[in-house]
């Protein structure tokens, strides 16, 4: 019994001399960079939302390129310098992660259910990374390429089809997005034409072909944009600071989500920080200075899914005495929303979830992960939010982080 014992006893003794360097130096790491900042070190919460995250981690050949900027755009040249990390899920529980490197190489890393690296990475080596999508057998990305915004789609080490969207040019102030319905994809994206700004939606086949629909000059100037998808619909959602009037649209002049100040010359006080469906409703994640506030405030507002699409929420989500930014917005498990952001001159994001009228559940978390401007947190099919990042002093390595929703309950 006590040479058991003394075994036991020098194994825990191992294994915390094993773990403590590596406590250790992300505890001095995350004091260095508050001591940098100049502000206090935030305390962690340790709630359910704590202990249903993980992060794994994917390592890459190539030094990921972050850019420069806290923040999503509130105005063209906001958005220029951001370069982020996009996690996609795909149909078989897979998923492709796209970045760029720190030569501008655009890469799309493979991985599978559990996130293990599952191929070697498909590299684009010019462009500015926009938005993709993963399929079983590859991805499709969105790029700027060459003055214009380009669809590429992948299936393994071929290129399937590569097109110019449309013969407008879109330069480095243009942002764009990508969605797949299983019929067609939809993208969303900025273009330039006779001295002015504005946004073309375009439908495309999956054989390459452009489809009617859509439109070829929409909200203008169009500085940010998302597409979501309601069931197999698509739902346009982009940011103006001029027409059809200043603030948050949805499907170009259908319904205004949001006003916030825009100033006509590309400036906004207003940056979207997501949309998804929940339900028969799409919810809205944006951040603005309305309503006389002094600082930038997270807020949620929602619209139903069917014209005349009517509002019930429209709110700021939570006080506070500094700027609230990188918000971000998911649907968690069945029946609930997550919504999180920073408060500036941190890095510990903080969490908050919501149900479908918009009141609280549960306590506001503070977790120790980070995530890219403009790269959304996605659901996966089981409820799961999931998305990818990097960061510490490795910038060879990619970080998955899922916070996993709870069990449904039994009726």
């Amino acid at each position: 019994m006590k040479r058991n014992f003394c075994w036991m006893t020098c194994w825990v003794a191992l294994a915390a001399l094993m773990i403590a360097p590596t406590t250790v130096a992300w505890a001095e790491a995350r004091k260095d960079e508050a001591k940098r900042a100049g502000r206090d070190l935030r305390k962690l919460t340790k709630g359910p939302l704590a202990k249903r995250m993980t992060v794994t981690k994917v390592s890459v050949e190539a030094q990921i390129n972050l850019g420069s900027g806290y923040d999503n755009p509130s105005s063209f040249w906001e958005g220029t310098p951001l370069r982020p990390v996009i996690f996609a899920p795909q149909p078989d529980g897979g998923a492709k992660i796209a970045w760029t490197d720190n030569k501008g190489a655009i890469h799309i890393t493979p991985v599978n259910k559990k996130f293990q690296r599952c191929g070697d990475d498909r590299v684009i080596q010019s462009g500015l990374l926009r938005d993709v999508v993963a399929h079983d057998d590859g991805s499709a990305l969105l790029v700027l390429q060459n003055g214009g915004m380009m669809l590429y789609r992948f299936r393994g080490k071929e290129t399937v089809f590569g097109i110019r969207l449309v013969g407008n040019y879109s330069s480095a102030m243009h942002m764009g997005t990508v969605a797949f319905n299983g019929e067609k994809y939809a993208t969303y994206f900025g273009v330039h034409d006779g001295g002015h700004e504005g946004d073309a939606l375009r439908f495309v086949s999956p054989k390459g072909q452009i489809l009617a629909g859509g439109w070829g000059w929409g909200v203008s100037h169009s500085i940010d944009m998302r597409v979501a998808l309601a069931g197999k619909k698509f739902m346009p959602l982009a940011l103006s600071d001029a027409y059809p009037g200043t603030g948050i649209w949805f499907n170009h002049s259908q319904k205004r989500v949001s006003y916030v100040w825009g100033d006509f010359s590309g400036s906004t006080g207003g940056r979207i920080g997501g949309i998804t469906a929940l339900g028969d409703r799409m919810y809205v994640a944006f951040s603005s200075k309305e309503g006389g506030r002094s600082h930038w405030s997270a807020a949620l507002a929602d619209f139903a899914q069917k014209s005349p699409h009517e509002q019930k929420i429209h709110k700021y989500v939570h006080d506070s005495k500094t700027d609230q930014v990188n918000v971000k917005i998911a649907r968690y498990g069945n029946d609930r929303l997550m919504l999180s952001w920073l408060e500036k001159g941190t890095w510990e994001r903080e969490f908050q979830l919501y149900d479908a009228d918009g009141k609280p559940t549960g306590e506001m978390e503070i977790l120790p992960v980070r995530a890219s401007a403009r790269a959304d947190m996605v659901t996966l099919a089981n409820g799961d939010v999931v998305w990818a990042h990097t960061w510490g002093k490795d910038k060879r390595v990619l970080k998955i982080v899922r916070i996993a929703s709870p069990p449904a309950k039994k009726k």
